[in-house]
C-alpha cells in the first residue's frame, strides 16, 4: 500500500503473526535486517510466546538516539529521477531501491508512518537475542549497546569472523 497508516509496528508485527498462523507455525526462530529487525523486536515484545530465538542485524545502539530525519529518503523516494537526490545516504538508499525493482512510494510511506520508539521498551524483551552489526556501520551504532539493554542478550560484530564483543 502507498498509505502511511498501513506501515505502523504494530500493524507490520501482526503480518509476521499473521503469516505464520496462515502457514500453521505456533512458534518460530526470527531474523531481521535493518527496518525488519525494528520489525523483529516489536514481534518479540508483543508476543515473546510465539518467538523461539531472535536475531536483530544492522541495528545497535543508535536506536537509543534521536531518530533520523525522514524526510531526504522520503523525497528520494518519490524523486522522478535519482539525479535530482543530493544527499548522499537518500541516493544510496535509492539507487539500491531501483536496483531491486522496489514499490518506491510504499517505501517512501513506510518511511512516512508514525511509529513509537522502540528504545524504551527493549529492555521487556524476554527472548534469547543476538544483535548483529557492522563495526563501522554508523548507522547501527555499537552493537553491544542494544544487546546491554536486552535481558540475556549477545552482541556481536561483522567484521573478522563475527568476534563475540562480550567473550
Amino acid at each position: 500500500p502507498h498509505d502511511p497508516a498501513a506501515y505502523t509496528r504494530d500493524l507490520m508485527a501482526g503480518d509476521v503473526f499473521e503469516l505464520m498462523d496462515h502457514l500453521n507455525i505456533k512458534r518460530a526462530n526470527i531474523m531481521g535486517y535493518s527496518m525488519g529487525a525494528y520489525l523483529a523486536l516489536a514481534a518479540a515484545l508483543a508476543k515473546p510466546e510465539r518467538i523461539g530465538d531472535l536475531i536483530v542485524g544492522g541495528v545497535g545502539g543508535a536506536v537509543f538516539g534521536p531518530p533520523r530525519p525522514n524526510a531526504p529518503l522520503v523525497e528520494a523516494m518519490e524523486a522522478e529521477s535519482i539525479d535530482a537526490i543530493s544527499d548522499p545516504l537518500a541516493r544510496s538508499f535509492r539507487q539500491f531501491a531501483d536496483d531491486q525493482g522496489e514499490d518506491r512510494l510504499a517505501l517512501a510511506a513506510c518511511a512516512k508512518a508514525r511509529t513509537e520508539p522502540i528504545a524504551g521498551a527493549v529492555s521487556e524483551i524476554k527472548v534469547p537475542t543476538l544483535v548483529v552489526a557492522g563495526v563501522r556501520d554508523e548507522l547501527a551504532g555499537d552493537p553491544d549497546e542494544l544487546a546491554a539493554r536486552i535481558p540475556g542478550a549477545r552482541a556481536v560484530d561483522e567484521m573478522a569472523g563475527c568476534t563475540d564483543r562480550r567473550l
